[in-house]
């Protein structure tokens, strides 16, 4: 939440979305309010779970993919995720 609430939450250039893989939408907004997530949370069916693997390799929770608004990778990492959001907030 600091890394957000620093970076993202005032950058009008980022938007940030949870995408839980859980199939049950009320538990995962559930744990997402309960988290303190400020960001829609979407639930991923079985093909957009097929799509974030293939696409973007995401094999772990959590994950932090950085995309353009088309959905090509910028950054994947947190670090290298919020270092390139950063960048953003500088050319402003």
């Amino acid at each position: 939440m600091e890394s957000y609430n620093k970076e993202i939450a005032e950058n009008p250039k980022v938007e940030m979305i949870h995408l839980s893989l859980d199939q049950d939408e009320d538990a995962a907004e559930a744990w997402a309010k309960k988290e303190n997530m400020p960001w829609p949370t979407l639930v991923g069916d079985d093909k957009g779970k097929d799509t974030l693997t293939e696409k973007y390799g995401v094999r772990a929770i959590p994950s932090y993919i950085l995309v353009d608004r088309s959905g090509n990778k910028i950054a994947e990492g947190k670090g290298p995720a919020f270092a390139k959001v950063k960048e953003t907030s500088s050319t402003n």
